[in-house]
């Protein structure tokens, strides 16, 4: 069919691109089972609702999406085989014809209409559709072709099909009453064995899988271990081959291992201090304002990750992916004067400086606890309260605090990525209850743009605005990745495109443990 799809890199040789890159080193072994130290345990196994990067690597071995990520960031097919732009406001995916669901039965056209349409449901709340936003409808063409009609030309559009949350799943299977986020029945390399809480997830070999000679693992055994020591201890001793999550306060000691790799970017991880702008005393942009101010960045990334990273004084896109980045540094610098300035005007010398945060992950509590000492200087008793991760997630949700710290990721490495942290609806708006008509039009002209130069523009007046309303202010951007043994081969972490781990697919091991 041959569908041109402009600008984002499109490739369609995904099977032979992954082979010739498992077999880089060599002739990649067949078997084993690789020992993954895994920083959480996933919540569930929804293939349409993200919980968190734990989940998102489970899920990207148990099922499949219509397009995905290389290991250099590049989007390329998946369950597609070819994919494109027909016109400004139509999108066709060509599906391939040969894959089954571990039940044995064949994947088609209705599947992958029933699933685009679950994911834009709002009854699922899946994670996945502010990405699907612009889809007026989606519907089939034959059997084997997918047709997207937009409401307006959204240029970002590609990356909603490679997003992790993105899958196909059976209709026959969930019509028959399955429960997606218990039991598991998708596409992928791997099939669901079980799970012991607290203890171990476990999958095998899918047989039948798709792309030729994948997977050469014989099975994946995850254990959660949310201790950071104990997740390197195990690293180091050989009791697990590869962990995710490395923190930073053991960079360093993994990097001097000459047994260890690291896999791993200064990109897409960062940290926020997000105010709920429609409660005092964050109902006033000049006391977030000030709170932003108040922070030393510098000091809270030495402080949290002994440096490994950089802190965040301007847009939140990084350089690597926005070409404007570097106008932007420096607009929100450290300084106790200004904000203790902005706090008189504003009448709340005496702030009490109320935070929410997670104790489940250090990326995100070191840095909210590093903050507190500068925040002390111009903020009358700033207060940090520490909750487990799903806790922290509901109380964010429910606005019980005035204001958390969190950390995330780029959804992917494209500006528009912007819409997903501030566009008016998105998942982190409304942490914010931040609704502004302004960032919304300039996120909209920016997406419907074909010309590079004036959407690079468009996207840095929406950073422009975020600073001065400021119903968020980011801190850190982390050094993120995993690790692992060297003898595990295949393994790659993104430079761009989005922060996946869908490269374990293709994992093997040189030596059996």
């Amino acid at each position: 069919m041959g569908l041109a799809l402009a600008g984002c890199g499109a490739v369609t040789n995904y099977p032979e691109s992954w082979n010739d890159i498992s077999a880089g080193d060599g002739e990649p072994n067949q078997g084993g089972v690789l020992h993954y130290g895994l920083s959480t345990e996933p919540v569930n196994f929804e293939p349409h609702v993200s919980s968190g990067a734990a989940s998102d690597v489970i899920r990207q071995m148990l099922y499949n999406g219509l397009l995905q990520y290389d290991p250099d960031g590049e989007i390329v097919t998946d369950l597609a085989l070819d994919h494109g732009w027909t016109d400004d406001k139509t999108y066709r995916v060509k599906i391939r014809g040969d894959v089954r669901f571990h039940d044995g039965s064949t994947m088609d056209a209705d599947d992958v209409v029933f699933s685009m349409r679950r994911i834009m449901d709002s009854d699922t709340s899946s994670t996945a559709a502010p990405l699907f936003r612009s889809v007026e409808h989606v519907d089939k063409s034959g059997s084997d072709t997918i047709v997207f009609s937009l409401r307006e030309p959204d240029t970002a559009f590609p990356f909603a099909l490679a997003d992790p949350c993105a899958n196909v799943i059976s209709k026959a299977w969930i019509e028959s009453g399955a429960d997606p986020l218990l039991e598991v029945m998708g596409t992928g390399p791997f099939t669901f064995v079980e799970r012991v809480p607290g203890v171990s997830i476990v999958i095998e070999r899918f047989d039948d899988y798709f792309v030729p000679g994948l997977p050469h693992l014989n099975a994946i055994e995850f254990t959660p271990m949310e201790d950071d020591y104990a997740r390197v201890t195990a690293l180091r001793t050989a009791t697990v081959d590869m962990i995710d999550y490395i923190p930073s306060t053991h960079v360093d000691v993994i990097e001097n291992n000459p047994q260890l790799e690291v896999y791993s970017d200064s990109v897409f991880g960062f940290g926020v201090l997000g105010f709920v702008t429609t409660k005092p005393p964050f109902d006033d942009k000049r006391v977030r304002q000030a709170v932003s101010y108040s922070i030393d960045r510098e000091a809270a990334l030495e402080t949290a990750y002994l440096g490994h990273g950089r802190p965040i004084t301007g847009g939140l896109v990084p350089e690597e992916v926005a070409p404007y980045a570097s106008q932007l540094e420096g607009t929100v610098e450290y300084d106790p004067e200004r904000a203790s300035h902005l706090l008189r005007k504003a009448g709340r010398e005496d702030l009490d400086l109320s935070i929410i945060t997670t104790s489940s992950y250090s990326v995100i509590s070191r840095p909210a606890e590093a903050m507190l000492p500068s925040l002390q200087a111009s903020v009358v008793n700033p207060r940090l309260t520490r909750q487990e991760w799903l806790s922290f997630q509901e109380t964010v949700e429910a606005k019980t605090y005035p204001s958390f710290a969190w950390g995330t990721s780029l959804k992917f490495g494209h500006p528009a990525a912007l819409s997903e942290l501030v566009a008016s609806g998105s998942r982190w708006a409304k942490f914010m209850d931040f609704n502004d008509k302004r960032t919304d039009d300039l996120l909209a002209e920016a997406r419907r743009s074909k010309n590079t130069s004036l959407s690079n523009e468009l996207f840095m007046e929406v950073e422009k605005r975020v600073l001065e309303e400021m119903p968020l202010t980011y801190t850190l951007r982390r050094i993120q990745g995993e690790a692992s043994h060297k003898y595990v081969r295949g393994f790659s972490h993104p430079p761009k495109g989005a922060w996946t781990q869908v490269s374990l697919r293709g994992v093997w091991l040189e030596e059996e443990r």
